[in-house]
């Protein structure tokens, strides 16, 4: 009998080795799946970034060309405000010397134009006759 006890519970002994292996092979098998899995997911989550990068990297790309053409325009824009100030500044220059010369005058000396108006153009007195916009600056 203490043979078979003997036997019984090396059996016993055995049974609990092969399931602890069973278990553990089972558990290691689970790891490699999960860890198989996490490195699939990090791919994914990478390619995904990746695409994110260059998808916003061309946006930045077109909002630094916008960015340079309205700096252009915004140059050409300030460069027609500068000459229209000074042209500006210029008529009324003229528009003063020619009150100065009319007060001066008395006046009276005014002739009508075809159309019968007796005021003085400024620019005329000047040889200009007509102002128009310079189209050079259009931009």
């Amino acid at each position: 009998m203490a043979n078979a006890e003997k036997t019984s519970s090396g059996s016993d002994i055995d049974e609990k080795k092969r399931k602890r292996k069973l278990s553990n092979r089972e558990s290691a098998r689970r790891s490699r799946l999960k860890k198989q899995k996490m490195m699939e997911d990090t791919i994914h989550e990478i390619s995904t970034l990746e695409r994110r990068i260059k998808e916003y990297s061309e946006r930045c790309k077109v909002a630094r060309r916008r960015l340079d053409s309205l700096e252009s325009e915004n140059a050409g824009l300030r460069s027609v405000k500068t000459w229209l100030s000074s042209y500006v500044r210029d008529l009324e220059n003229m528009m003063a010397t020619t009150s100065l010369t009319l007060t001066q005058s008395g006046g009276d000396e005014q002739e009508a134009n075809a159309d019968g108006d007796c005021r003085r153009r400024p620019w005329q007195q000047y040889g200009c006759d007509s102002l128009q916009p310079v189209a050079s600056f259009k931009t």
